[in-house]
């Protein structure tokens, strides 16, 4: 049961998230890419606090003795966020989001290699085939005349961000071992908002309400999302959860259609239904043998 319930919310969280890279993506055609992470970061704090005190008294919630970890794990989540905004300024959602699911395959090595972690032939399947999906998505976006120099970018920062989150994954793992989720998600956010301000002398522009407003909700959908995707992790591991990160995105692709305007074709609609199998597998495996 316990590993049914990280799988759901495995999935809630990469819903929120995908919102959340929505708002940014829309929030970066006016801010800077400093404004974006300390805005984003600094509305998550609420939410994260908020979630401490739930769990009991704030002060046990902050208790560690791996306060090195945390700052790295901070720095790492710091450069992660900076190469997915970058990612979203130049892209749009759906191919984000497929870029970013890169993560989830680069981490199963790691997961075994840091972890000790099982790799069953059948999270070997799922994972694999999920990530032919979002090949196929991919190639269906791709355009097949000559790229702009912006796609470029957009990819390199699309893979620099998946590799960055594998490690980052496996390092929270470790640290959630003894460590609170909230406790995890605090020292990622305060470091995040810091890295962001650090910016502030390399010229912030002014930003409207339209902006602000879209930050604001990035920061409280991305703080929740944080929150329970920690939560997740602290429940299975995440060779199991890795391949339920597809399932975002079905979410991009509805964004991208129902608000961007963005209509996938044949290749695209196919790899939807690729990562969907992929990821109703295991989940179908993992309730039969719970």
């Amino acid at each position: 049961m316990s590993e049914l319930n990280a799988i759901l919310l495995r999935i809630s969280a990469a819903g929120l998230l995908v919102v959340m890279s929505a708002l940014v993506h829309e929030a970066l055609k006016q801010a800077t890419l400093g404004q974006a992470i300390f805005w984003r970061s600094l509305w998550s704090l609420p939410v994260i606090v908020m979630y401490a005190r739930v769990l009991g008294p704030f002060r046990y919630s902050l208790k560690t003795d791996k306060a090195f970890g945390h700052i790295l794990r901070g720095l790492m989540g710091l450069c992660a966020m900076a190469l997915h905004f970058l990612c979203l300024a130049h892209l749009n959602i759906s191919y984000a989001t497929s870029l970013g699911f890169l993560a989830p395959i680069l981490v199963l090595p790691l997961a075994a290699v840091f972890l000790a972690e099982k790799i069953t032939k059948m999270v070997l399947f799922a994972s694999f085939l999920g990530f032919s999906g979002v090949l196929m998505i991919s190639f269906a976006e791709l355009d097949t005349g000559d790229m702009p120099i912006a796609s470029f970018i957009g990819i390199a920062a699309g893979l620099g961000f998946a590799l960055t989150m594998a490690f980052t994954r496996v390092f929270v793992k470790q640290l959630s071992v003894k460590d609170s989720a909230a406790l995890i998600a605090l020292s990622f956010s305060v470091i995040t908002m810091l890295g962001g301000l650090a910016t502030l002398p390399f010229g912030w522009g002014a930003l409207g309400d339209e902006a602000h407003r879209y930050l604001m909700f990035a920061g409280l959908l991305g703080g929740l999302g944080h929150v329970i995707s920690n939560e997740a992790v602290k429940r299975s591991d995440i060779s199991v959860l890795g391949p339920f990160d597809y399932t975002a995105i079905i979410w991009a692709l509805a964004i991208d259609v129902m608000v961007f305007g963005f209509v996938p074709n044949r290749l695209g609609l196919f790899g939807i239904f690729v990562i969907a199998f992929a990821a109703l597998s295991l989940a179908v495996k993992q309730v039969r043998s719970a």
